[in-house]
């Protein structure tokens, strides 16, 4: 399928560009996303007519998320209970480094956080790559550290003895024990 990019789109190309996508890839994803548009002989001539307007767009877009990028915090310490050998309950996702980020004070999604080694799940340094924009990438230096300590003892409960009914006084209609 012909589409028209609106943006640049890493490996497919750039904003204005004309290239032929697999037929799914434009519908399901780029063009409800605004991301590209079908080409058509009318959407040529008006593409032509904004890619200007675009090219503007994109120039502020991109203004706007390096400064995200620049004032993102680059170093994070993240601590989380672990076993006595470094194993950490849990692990920790995409999800867990994005809201650091933000309560570190720059909003980041986590579908912005990449893990090359999948999610953590061992005490130690690791390396996150965010991704804000084809071109605007950084590396967050993630240091999980261990809280070994134990949570707080639960008594242990006495087991359950059957409650009395009111009334039932351990022997059937019969006179026999019940027994049941």
């Amino acid at each position: 399928m012909e589409i028209i990019l609106l943006e640049k789109i890493q490996n497919v190309g750039e904003m204005g560009d004309l290239v032929d996508v697999r037929n799914g890839y434009a519908r399901n994803y780029l063009i409800p996303r605004k991301k590209a548009m079908i080409a058509t002989a009318e959407a040529k001539k008006e593409v032509e007519e904004k890619r200007r307007q675009l090219a503007e767009a994109e120039g502020n877009r991109l203004l706007a998320l390096t400064a995200r990028a620049e004032s993102a915090a680059r170093d994070l310490t993240l601590i989380r209970l672990c076993g006595e050998k470094g194993q950490l309950y849990g692990s920790v996702s995409p999800a867990d480094i994005a809201e650091a980020l933000t309560q570190a004070g720059t909003p980041i999604e986590k579908s912005e956080v990449f893990q090359p080694d999948g999610p953590i799940k061992q005490v130690g340094q690791y390396e996150a790559e965010v991704i804000l924009h084809p071109d605007i990438r950084f590396t967050v230096n993630v240091q999980v550290q261990g809280d070994s300590t134990p949570g707080p003892v639960v008594d242990e409960i006495p087991p359950e003895t059957p409650e009395e009914v009111p009334g039932d006084t351990g022997v059937d209609d019969s006179g026999a024990p019940d027994t049941a």
